[in-house]
């Protein structure tokens, strides 16, 4: 009887003993898990805050909740000075990324360097970073600026006859995007003897510089004027805007971007065309390779992001996904952009 009190007891404790030893495994895996969801610091620094880059935050701010990402945002405001000295305070910070969508791209390489060696992970967007900074990235996420630079400006020879006057507006000296976007206008206007270059000048990626500049040149050349070449379409909203003031009508104007007012100008008629860099997906998308790569995922160097041309025909189509439908396009980003990451096809939208 006794000996069987015993062996009852002794299992008794055994099975209490393996409760107990398991409580802390448990706690231990539950500990893990927490610390899985740990928020990763982001650092996330853009040359200004445009058209183009404000629509960009919406898909930032998705992908950060989505990833419990505690996100650090500055605009530059065009300062170089400024983005150098927040990317200062964000290595001060000890963030676990920094995404740079540069004010210049030859600016940043000492900072980049720092950051890199002091192992955050550092991701360039938008706008490249030439070297020496682009060596010491993690990953770079942009659009191919060079076609989109291409495809603006077959639209507008085509819709001129391959003949006649153009004026340029061009985005900030030094950026990525100005020299890829110029590129890509002068590969097509080289083919095309028949058209001359008027003037050129930047306008910073700013309306009210694309309609100052628009309006002289207005003033300067009159009806020579056949048609408008804008880098992007925040400076084309300007010089349609300078052009209806004169209640000119007739001279194309073509850009990139595909921000609501250049999606609502190529719907309407007034503008030509424009080229959809997504920015939600594009922004959202820099965000998310940096959480990967601070998960020790293996990312990829580079990713081009090729941009879908907008035209009167399609401009409906890309209003209704991008804008009259955004919150639904906002709300599926997540696991749009990680789709895409999976299988390569990082423009899929």
């Amino acid at each position: 009887m006794k000996s069987s009190f015993i062996k009852r007891a002794g299992a008794a404790l055994l099975a209490f003993g393996c409760v107990a030893l398991a409580g802390p495994a448990l706690a231990a895996q539950a500990n893990s898990n927490d610390s899985s969801k740990k928020p990763v610091t982001v650092g996330f620094t853009v040359y200004a805050m445009s058209g183009w880059v404000s629509s960009g935050k919406e898909g930032v701010d998705k992908v950060a909740k989505a990833n419990n990402v505690d996100l650090r945002w500055a605009s530059a405001d065009g300062s170089v000075a400024s983005q150098v000295a927040q990317v200062k305070q964000f290595i001060s910070q000890n963030v676990d990324a920094i995404i740079i969508d540069p004010v210049d791209s030859s600016a940043l390489g000492p900072q980049i360097k720092e950051a890199r060696d002091k192992g955050i992970k550092v991701i360039g967007t938008n706008v490249k970073i030439f070297p020496p900074g682009e060596q010491y990235l993690t990953s770079y996420v942009g659009p191919d600026d060079v076609l989109a630079g291409e495809n603006e400006t077959k639209a507008l020879v085509e819709k001129i006859g391959g003949k006649g006057n153009v004026v340029i507006l061009k985005g900030p000296l030094g950026q990525s995007a100005t020299i890829d976007r110029t590129k890509g206008i002068e590969n097509v206007l080289k083919q095309h003897p028949g058209i001359k270059v008027l003037a050129q000048r930047p306008g910073d990626w700013k309306r009210e510089e694309g309609y100052n500049i628009t309006a002289s040149w207005l003033s300067r050349y009159g009806t020579k004027i056949d048609g408008i070449i804008s880098e992007n379409d925040d400076m084309a909203v300007g010089a349609i805007r300078a052009m209806r003031q004169r209640r000119i009508t007739n001279v194309p104007v073509v850009g990139v971007d595909g921000i609501e007012a250049g999606l609502k100008n190529v719907a309407s008629g007034r503008q030509l065309v424009t080229n959809l860099q997504n920015a939600p997906l594009q922004l959202g998308m820099a965000l998310q390779v940096a959480v990967n790569a601070v998960h020790g995922q293996s990312v990829p160097k580079k990713i081009m992001i090729h941009m879908p041309v907008v035209t009167h025909d399609n401009a409906d189509k890309y209003m209704k996904q991008m804008y009259d439908n955004r919150q639904q396009f906002i709300d599926g980003l997540p696991e749009l952009i990680n789709k895409n990451l999976a299988s390569g096809h990082y423009g899929q939208q």
